[in-house]
């Protein structure tokens, strides 16, 4: 069988062939799971991502409101509310709002901490 060679030969040396479509394909590929990885890396830390930085609400009734509201970290689509849960803590009620994206289909966790009111 005849070995492939990646270089094309003309008078003025050797020229390097254009990548292949497919070669193309699994570059661009490549360099969005790195983009999906990077974005993921950086929602982690930003508030409501994990029960440690839960985003403080005053009332139970704006925590489904408020992570409707949320965008997609990835693509910037509506949020569906896929289900949640409640855990009581000395600190207030603290609720896991599980998500999913209606355009790409990314899930996403959201916390938020019921704070109890103040005393005036």
């Amino acid at each position: 069988m005849p070995r492939i060679h990646r270089l094309i030969r003309c008078q003025t040396g050797a020229v390097a062939r254009p990548p292949r479509p497919r070669r193309q394909q699994r570059e661009r590929d490549r360099e969005l799971r790195k983009q999906v990885r990077r974005t993921e890396r950086l929602a982690a830390t930003l508030p409501g991502a994990s029960a440690e930085q839960p985003i403080e609400v005053r009332s139970a009734s704006v925590v489904e409101e408020k992570a409707r509201a949320t965008r997609c970290i990835q693509c910037g689509g509506d949020l569906e509310l896929r289900g949640d849960r409640a855990t009581s803590t000395a600190r207030g009620v603290v609720r896991e709002i599980a998500l999913i994206c209606r355009l790409c289909h990314a899930p996403r966790t959201l916390w938020f901490r019921v704070a109890p009111p103040s005393p005036n």
